[in-house]
Order: structure tokens, then sequence, then C-alpha cells
């Protein structure tokens, strides 16, 4: 579920079932809103309010809310049901069925079209609601206190007005004060949202990535009122009867069945629905935490941390500078490296901040190498044309965090990876480490060869060996190994160049 962004240097259903429908309105002549009761009422009642998939046919969650009842009724509650095309097109029936049995309110979705909208719904501020419930889905980014923020602050663009001793006269590339968009913040971005929730990943979901799912399991680790329960095996069409060819176009291939992945996920629910705030799910631990090891150990992923474009680090580009350089002359010299992310473009004449220049460097003391590294989480995609090699202070911008969340750049409902697009990393040439450990000799030579695609390929090799045991042994069965292609110098070769252009 990742892209595996690494270094770049800069230098260089289903079974038919009997239908207990008490009511099916008819809304605006086309839509239906239909209540089905639970098979026992003895129980304490709750309302499970469910919107699926806007392409899923009628009847494709039928199985599953029939199961979800039954082992609602294990679990000491009596589920109703309303389901239909939207939670507004249900009101009425939602407003009846909770009403007439004094039940406790719940929402639900399946993908992140329903569990987005369950998620909405339950945080209304006229919401009556007990827990939202998000199959094939997670509580959005937006919910977190500290992204908001930073995306509010994309309000604040540039200005040609700058001060004297800033850029030419006027700024043509627009000036921006310094922390104009400065996101900095400290601790894990957990959200905050006011009923507990309930996130049910699949282990193969090829619509709602694992790794997304495996984000809002770190994020909120914090805050156990909102769970995350992943199902070993489980795709996105698991859930439903007829799978939509928009499903199948982008699932992968189920290990478990329709029937086993309905049973475990209405397991799930209905411990959910019976104890919200005490419920524990089956821990994911084994599945998610490589995803924690890799994205917050090794990239320092902007949304897994409070990282930005201006604070936090890369371990993994700080890690990079001693891959690029070894092996050294002298093979007894112990490393210490680090790593800050600024943004690449940063320089004494560029807009809109004019800052000054960040460069990587390689220093030796008491028998130490230190090598220091600049970095920048690549989110986007800018074209040289685009920024005016550098000089287009508006654009340069949607880079940030700022940018990238002010602008949509990415829709965050699980399709893409989570990971970035690379780690651009300004590393020092393997020439200079010889020249600042008193090497006997640094020819320009010793930075031939393909010194990227090696840091690439030992990055693809950490990947393998932190994955799951089961992850591991599916992907060498069945997965698609990548293979490193030699290191290519852009035309022409000068930084713009470099900067605005991606690893592939």
């Amino acid at each position: 579920g990742t892209r595996g962004s690494i270094s770049r240097a800069l230098f260089s259903v289903p079974a038919s079932i009997t239908m207990r429908v008490v009511c099916s309105l008819a809304v605006a002549g086309a839509v239906s809103q239909t209540v089905i009761p639970p098979p026992d009422t003895s129980k304490a009642a709750v309302v499970l309010a469910f919107q699926g998939r806007a392409d899923a046919g009628s009847g494709a969650y039928d199985a599953l809310i029939s199961q979800v009842q039954s082992e609602g009724v294990k679990a000491g509650v009596s589920v109703w049901a309303v389901t239909g095309p939207s939670f507004d097109d249900m009101k009425s029936a939602i407003q009846s069925t909770v009403s007439a049995h004094q039940a406790k309110l719940f929402y639900a979705g399946h993908g992140m079209g329903g569990a987005g909208e369950a998620a909405a719904e339950a945080a209304a501020g006229d919401s009556t609601a007990e827990g939202a419930i998000l199959v094939a889905g997670f509580l959005p980014r937006d919910y977190r206190p500290d992204l908001q923020a930073c995306k509010a602050k994309w309000a604040t663009q540039p200005t040609h007005k700058c001060p004297k001793g800033k850029g030419l006269p006027l700024c043509p590339g627009g000036y921006l004060p310094e922390g104009s968009h400065d996101c900095s913040a400290t601790g894990v971005p957990a959200p905050k949202f006011p009923v507990p929730t309930l996130a049910v990943g699949g282990e193969l979901d090829g619509v709602v990535r694992v790794s997304r799912v495996a984000e809002a399991w770190y994020t909120q680790k914090q805050t156990p009122e909102h769970k995350v329960a992943v199902v070993e095996g489980m795709n996105h069409g698991d859930l439903l009867g007829a799978v939509p060819a928009s499903v199948q176009a982008r699932d992968l291939v189920s290990e478990i069945g329709g029937d086993k992945a309905k049973a475990q996920v209405a397991s799930i629910v209905a411990g959910f629905l019976a104890d919200p705030k005490s419920y524990n799910p089956p821990a994911a631990d084994d599945t998610l935490s490589p995803f924690e090891k890799m994205f917050v150990e090794q990239e320092g992923s902007w949304w897994w941390t409070p990282n930005s474009e201006e604070s936090g680090s890369s371990p993994w580009a700080a890690a990079a500078q001693e891959k690029m350089c070894e092996p050294l002359a002298d093979t007894k010299l112990q490393w210490e490296t680090s790593n800050r992310f600024c943004l690449l473009a940063d320089g004494g004449g560029m807009p809109p901040y004019y800052r000054p220049e960040n460069r990587a460097n390689v220093t030796m003391e008491d028998e130490k190498v230190a090598g220091a590294t600049i970095a920048q989480l690549r989110y986007t995609e800018l074209t040289v044309a685009q920024v005016a090699a550098g000089e287009n202070g508006y654009e340069l911008i949607k880079e940030e965090k700022a940018g990238i969340l002010g602008t949509g750049a990415i829709t965050d409902d699980g399709s893409d990876c989570v990971s970035a697009i690379e780690i651009a990393t300004k590393l020092s040439s393997r020439q200079l480490c010889y020249n600042r450990t008193n090497a006997p000799e640094d020819p320009e030579t010793l930075d031939d060869g393909d010194r990227c695609a090696a840091i690439n390929e030992a990055a693809y090799d950490l990947a393998m060996a932190t994955a799951s045991s089961t992850a591991r042994a599916r992907f060498q069965k069945s997965g698609r190994p990548m293979k490193m292609v030699s290191d290519r110098k852009p035309t022409p070769p000068a930084g713009p160049w470099w900067i605005w252009n991606y690893l592939q």
C-alpha cells in the first residue's frame, strides 16, 4: 500500500436472505429507505443507519446487515437497520425508528463515500449519535486540529509588496513574511471527534488502502475511543453482493472470501454497537506496525507526525549520506548523521521567503564523520516552467504542507499511497566525503556509478525486511518486484532541473 518513497540525490451475496422489511417509503418518486428489524427484539435496541457505496446495486449489503443483526443478538443488542442511498433520504426513517424503540443511534458506511458521510452525520452539531462505524474507511485528516490549522494558513498568499532588500522591486515572484505558513506542531496529529468511532479495514483492500488505515491506527493510539480493526485477507468487494466494475478494476484478490469476511466484520461491528466506549477489536499491531516503522521512523511523514516542510526530519535521508560515501578510505571511522526538512528551493534570491540557502555538508572531528543532509517530502509534482525555474513563489508554496492541504492536491479517500512521492534529498558527494576525512586521494571518479540507485535499493531491501512475514511471503509469491535503474542527470544539469524532476 505504499509507493516505497525513497531518496533521490540532488547533487545528483452471496446468500439470499428473507427480507424482514417493515417499511419501504418512496422518496421523490425514485429513492427508498428501508427499515429492517432484528431477528430478536428483546435486547437493548440500537439503530444502525447504513449508507453503502453509491455504485453498489440494490441489496448489495443485505447479507452483511443480516449478519450484523445476528451477531448483535449474541452481543446483547437488537439492531434495527435503516438503509438508503443517503442519510438525508433516511432521515425520517432514522428518527422514527429511534423514537419508536428508544434506541441508541449509530451511523455506518462502506467505502469513503459512505464512511465519510457517516462521520459527518455523527459529528454534526445536532447529532444524537452514539458512534460512527467506518467500514473500509477512516476518520479523514480534516478532523485533526493540527491539520485544520495548517490548512487555514493557505488563505494567506504572497503579495508583490515586500520589504526593502528582499528580492527585486515589487517582488514579482511574490513575498511572504517568515512563518506565514508555519505548520509546526508537537505530538502525533490525533483527531478530535465528538463520539467513539470504529474503523474496519481490509488487509487486501485495493480501493481503500490498508496503509491509510494504518495511518488512522497510529494517529489514534492516544485516543482509545477511536478504534481501528483490520480483517486479514479481506478485500473491498468481500462485503458486497454483486461487486461493481469500478471496485473490480482496483481491488486486490481476497484470500478469505465474502462469507468469512462478512462474518468477521459483523462480529467486530456488533461488539462496538454493544459497548462503543469499552469494546476493543482484535489487535492489528502485527499487520500495521511495519507501516509505523517506515513512515514514522524512516520517512518522517507529514501525516503521521507533526513534521512539515520546515520542521522535523527524515531519518532515512540522514542515513543516505553514509550510504552515499561508503566505503571510506579509512573504514574505521564512525558516522553521525542528521537531517532536517527544508524547501529545497530555499535560497537568498528565491521567493517568497528569501531564506538562506540550505546545503548538505560533511565534516570530521574526533575521528567521527558528521553528515548533515537537507530533505523535502514531495506530495505533488510541479514543473520547472510552472515555478519559473524557482522564481514564482506563488507556485513554489504549493509544495508546502499548507499548500498540499489548501489546494486539495491529495484526496484523502484511501485510494492513493500515503507515502510521499519521494524523499528528495541534498547529499554531499562521495568526493567531498573523502576530502573531509583526509583520504590520500579524492578524485572525481569517486562519484562514478549508480550511487543513488544503490541507496534506493537499500530502501527497497529495508521495506522487504520490515514487512510482516505474511505480507512478505505474499509479495514473494505474487508481487511485482522493483528493479533500480541507472542514475540519470537532467537536461540541463542545473538546480531547478534537479529539484523539479521527480523519482520515476
